[in-house]
């Protein structure tokens, strides 16, 4: 027998603070603790509570409040604490049922319920113990309470007469209370939003917003959107604004630092406070629901276990049908996050027909279809003792599948388009015969033996002219004539490689003859003569071309050769290039190329690039080109090019001939500005980005939708899409280049996060330039 608790004369309740030792002075919100003796003997203390949210101005007014109770004030003791809801969950049997808000209007009665309508609701006792019944009847009055008994259905005259005008059909809250609401709602995402900001940068922080499931980004989202729905959130964001800094000026004038105001400090938000005793009731049913509907799941899973009993079949049947009803084909994935058991019984059917199939040889049918196990029937077929126990366990299984599916509910499921199983069949290999004549027929369809690669014939197709390259042959024997008597042609070109030390000598001649081992691509020259066609089909230059690339392909196979990779160099290669001075170069510079680079500007005749300023400027109205602008034949380049030219002619640094002076006053005459920076030498930043965005709408009509494909300023239509991109990566909580200034910025500025649609965007679609 367990041993009894001991007797003892008393026990004492002890209320202990949350708040650090060195907070205790400058802690404004906490519990007034007071008792008081209320029998003629004093032999019953009683207990009152009250939140306290201003210790300076509330502490005063709540004493006075509980007075009247009959709750002497010498007998109180004021414990900080850090939230009521704290204070809440940590002593639930000291609830407070009176408040003092922070401006000292004190509400609520001791030793009764917070919900207490009116003075009729609260016990005698408590009635007796204040000086007056008058007292009590005045504090509901002072607290807005009324008499249940007289309470009609109409709203009283001063919620009629609220600020903020009328209210909404059916509703309660006057349209001013309403937007206080809307400011409380947003005061407590803000406020949520900004703890979880600070936790997330611990790594124990974001373990503890993890378990909360409180995602940051989607809580930033919310006080956006918020921001965006209700204009007196605004209003108060304004007026909180004014109202600081009508104190710093004051401050300043005073001769005092101006020190900002610590967001540890700030005020729990309404909602936060005065919900915590509803919250806490709704989250405990809310476990108990779920603690009863576990127990009632494992007693029935026990309940399956111990009696063999299986789910109903035809409950789960119905279940089944509305899964195919929503989703177009009966097959439930086996994690079917909706319905685990509906996915679990799917996939226990599937199992159950297995064992169906595989014993139904030793299954008998009776007249009416229904299958009967031998070992039910009498008969036993265990005659070998050593597989006793395996042969039983096969039955056993057996046996659970032949109860639970029979004939007519297999029937049942097959009408329905169930599957039993989810694999794929795998496709019969086709014979080499079947792939010729399939050949056939797509010449015959088709006219042509060119079949796409990406088509399983085309892969053949592909491997059968790889052995006719490698002259197997037992291909070449066999199957190639085969082939060639329908008319299949195999063309496979002949192997003109040169030898490495051909291509070396050739690069000797080159130097001989140009000085340099630069050698250059002869497509752009022959682009050049040919008037920029896309001549350059010569054999001569095709072969040019192939010397380039291997001249080329030189630094990279010496990079290989460095880090022991493969390498068509060797020890004794590289030794011929360096003995004739060859400079192996690194890796090119990764990022964008200069736009001085000669392969990137097309060669244009002059007349001809004064046409395309002249067309810009048409479209325009001005010659200021983006670099990036690679329309007629790149003229962001070649402007970018010509303007470091002429700033090098001005300092001084290059001289040219008086035919590109001449060319110069041209390009004056027209209006360039010689101001096109190539590249690096011409970044903007965000801050550069968002004043030409500004101007762009006081030059449209305040228009703020810039067009993708801005041919004034194509980086300004990059930078726009950018933005929308980087703003989506903020509310997936992704990393993004946007801060809330930024956003706060842009929305001031009417930016549109979101296009509706294609035909909403001004020239988003690129056209083609005609020049």
């Amino acid at each position: 027998m367990a041993a009894l608790p001991p007797r003892v004369q008393k026990t004492t309740f002890i209320f202990r603070t949350n708040v650090r030792k060195s907070q205790l002075e400058s802690s404004r919100c906490g519990v007034l603790h007071v008792f008081r003796s209320s029998a003629p003997s004093g032999s019953r203390e009683e207990h009152a509570f009250a939140w306290v949210e201003n210790y300076e101005l509330g502490v005063e007014a709540t004493c006075a409040h509980l007075e009247r109770y009959g709750f002497p004030r010498d007998r109180a003791q004021f414990i900080p604490f850090s939230s009521e809801a704290a204070w809440i969950s940590k002593y639930p049997h000291a609830f407070p049922h009176v408040r003092c808000s922070v401006t000292g209007e004190v509400t609520g009665f001791p030793l009764w319920s917070h919900q207490a309508q009116s003075e009729l609701e609260v016990p005698p006792e408590v009635l007796r113990a204040a000086h007056s019944a008058a007292d009590v009847v005045a504090e509901g009055i002072k607290d807005g309470r009324t008499d249940p008994d007289n309470a009609t259905n109409e709203l009283p005259a001063k919620r009629k007469n609220a600020a903020g005008g009328g209210r909404l059909a059916d509703t309660v809250l006057t349209n001013g209370e309403r937007r206080e609401l809307h400011n409380e709602i947003y005061n407590y995402f803000k406020w949520l939003s900004d703890r979880v900001a600070d936790l997330e940068t611990s790594e124990a922080g974001r373990r503890a917003v993890k378990k909360a499931d409180l995602p940051a980004a989607a809580l930033r989202s919310i006080v956006l959107k918020l921001e965006a729905a209700f204009k007196i959130i605004g209003q108060k964001k304004v007026a909180a604004g004014e109202k600081k800094m009508a104190e710093a000026i004051k401050k300043i004038e005073a001769n005092v630092e101006v020190v900002d105001d610590d967001d540890d400090n700030a005020a729990m938000p309404l909602l936060e406070e005065s919900l915590a005793r509803e919250m806490a009731g709704l989250a405990a049913a809310e476990e108990e629901a779920k603690r009863r509907a576990k127990k009632i799941k494992l007693e029935s899973s026990d309940r399956r276990k111990s009696t063999g009993e299986s789910l109903d079949f035809d409950l789960m049947f119905e279940k089944l049908l509305v899964y195919k009803e929503e989703h177009g084909h009966p097959n439930v994935p086996v994690k079917y996050q909706k319905d685990i058991q509906l996915g679990s019984w799917v996939s226990g059917l599937r199992t159950k027909k297995k064992h169906y199939d595989n014993n139904s040889d030793a299954m008998e049918m009776d007249e009416e279809g229904w299958s009967l196990d031998k070992e039910e029937e009498g008969g036993d077929d265990n005659d070998n003792g050593d597989n006793g126990d395996n042969d039983n366990a096969s039955k056993n299984n057996t046996g659970a599948s032949q109860r639970y599916l029979n004939p007519e509910r297999i029937r049942r499921l097959e009408s329905i388009g169930f599957l039993w199983s989810m694999s794929k069949p795998k496709a019969k290999p086709r014979s080499w015969d079947e792939r010729l004549e399939e050949l056939k027929r797509w010449k015959e369809e088709h006219g042509t033996f060119k079949v796409p690669r990406a088509e399983s014939l085309g892969e053949w197709l592909h491997n059968q002219r790889t052995l006719y390259g490698k002259r197997d042959s037992k291909f070449m024997a066999n199957k190639a004539p085969r082939m060639e008597e329908i008319g299949y042609h195999f063309n496979v070109k002949e192997n003109t490689s040169v030898s490495w030390e051909d291509r070396f000598q050739q690069l000797l001649e080159f130097y001989a003859k140009n000085g340099t081992f630069d050698v250059p691509c002869p497509l752009a020259e022959e682009d050049d003569d040919a008037g920029g066609d896309g001549m350059g089909n010569s054999e001569e230059v095709r072969e040019r071309y192939k010397f380039y690339k291997w001249a080329t392909r030189l630094h990279n196979e010496y990079r290989a050769f460095e880090k022991g990779t493969s390498s068509k160099l060797n020890a004794e290669r590289v030794e011929k290039l360096k003995n004739i001075n060859f400079q192996f170069k690194g890796p090119k510079s990764r990022g964008r190329p200069s736009a001085s680079n000669g392969n990137l500007v097309p060669k244009l005749s002059w007349e001809k690039r004064l046409q395309q300023l002249e067309s810009f400027r048409a479209d325009t109205g001005h010659l200021d080109i983006d670099h990036n602008y690679k329309h007629c034949s790149n003229l962001g380049g070649w402007a970018a090019e010509v303007s470091t030219l002429y700033r090098n002619w001005k300092d001084g640094t290059q001289h040219l001939s008086e035919d590109m002076i001449n060319k110069f006053h041209q390009l004056i005459a027209l209006g360039f500005r010689f101001n096109v920076l190539p590249y690096y030498e011409n970044n903007r930043n965000w801050d550069d980005h968002y004043e030409i965005f500004m101007r762009y709408k006081e030059e449209h009509g305040d228009s703020a939708r810039v067009p993708l494909k801005y041919k004034a300023d194509l980086r300004l239509g990059k930078w726009v899409q950018v933005q929308r991109q980087q703003y989506k990566n903020w509310n997936e909580g992704k990393k993004s280049k946007l801060t809330q200034e930024r956003i706060e910025k842009l929305e001031r500025a009417g930016f549109e996060w979101e296009v509706a649609g294609p035909g909403s965007s001004v020239g988003d679609e690129e056209e083609e330039e005609e020049c």
